[in-house]
């Protein structure tokens, strides 16, 4: 049977929610998927309940891995040697798909698989509710991520799903001693070669989605793994992505680089955006000292 999608999840102790996942995809309309499980590290029973689900399992197919614990951008890295569909999909371990999610997607990919400019299609997720997470002004419309999620500031989770050949075209980078790094750069360095074609329609739920602490718990995480905050940020200074938006990644580019203890003339030398960089690093510093305060006695 041919496989048209790689649904990825990768999972980390939650083996309480797994199960759930696994639910949601014996329902599905179309099996004509594969669900690759990668175990970043994991110290709870996930390996067991695996091999119980693969076990009764019988109409896709589970490919389960484990790796050393590095954080979800390292599991999708990893996943890399081991998709066997045309397309992927990435699945949190605590979240299910809607029952015509696979077919879907195989439906959509088909009008436009000889369209090699476009590199993906997103879709919707929601919470429990069916209302999406991202309000998007339009049913349908090709664009790309800079255009119409960023410089639109169209912000929500939704549901992304990649050609495997563009998605094998990037690596998150992986530093030493940090296990955090955003998916929104992979979507960002997408933009830069190819279009999205995005769609109103859910397929995907968070029954678990909180959007109350994101901003303060996100901002945590990226004072915890500073080296590719700074990655980050200076992916979102590029000059297709609208002025105030590189003003605001210039000034947290700033800051996160004084927690490292870089002087002035190391964060100008490390970016092509010098003059942003050079007005934006006072406000940086003042920015530094107060998030210091903030989050560093918290």
């Amino acid at each position: 049977m041919m496989t048209i999608l790689t649904i990825i999840t990768p999972t980390y102790n939650r083996v309480s929610t797994l199960k759930k996942c696994w639910e949601s995809l014996c329902k599905q309309s179309n099996k004509k998927f594969q669900w690759l499980i990668i175990d970043d590290g994991s110290t709870d029973m996930t390996q067991q309940l695996v091999e119980h689900l693969k076990n009764k399992t019988v109409d896709f197919e589970i490919d389960y891995y484990v790796k050393p614990n590095g954080g979800k951008h390292t599991a999708l890295n990893y996943a890399h040697s081991f998709i066997k569909g045309e397309y992927v999909m990435i699945l949190d371990s605590d979240d299910i798909l809607t029952t015509d999610a696979v077919d879907t997607v195989a439906s959509e990919w088909k009008k436009i698989a000889d369209n090699s400019k476009i590199a993906g299609i997103t879709f919707m997720k929601s919470k429990a509710d069916g209302i999406p997470l991202a309000k998007m002004p339009v049913d349908r419309i090709l664009s790309d991520h800079i255009e119409f999620r960023v410089n639109r500031n169209i912000n929500g989770d939704c549901c992304e799903t990649l050609r495997t050949s563009a998605f094998k075209q990037y690596r998150f980078p992986e530093i030493s001693g940090e296990k955090f790094l955003g998916e929104g750069m992979l979507w960002t360095t997408l933009a830069l070669s190819y279009c999205t074609l995005y769609i109103n329609q859910v397929i995907y739920i968070a029954p678990q989605y909180l959007s109350t602490g994101l901003t303060m718990a996100g901002r945590k995480m990226r004072l915890q793994n500073l080296k590719g905050a700074l990655l980050n940020c200076e992916l979102h200074m590029n000059k297709r992505i609208k002025i105030q938006i590189r003003i605001k990644n210039a000034l947290l580019k700033s800051c996160y680089s004084f927690f490292l203890r870089k002087n002035i003339a190391q964060i100008i030398k490390e970016t092509h955006y010098k003059l942003l960089i050079f007005f934006a690093i006072p406000f940086g510093y003042v920015l530094y000292h107060y998030w210091y305060k903030k989050y560093r006695s918290a």
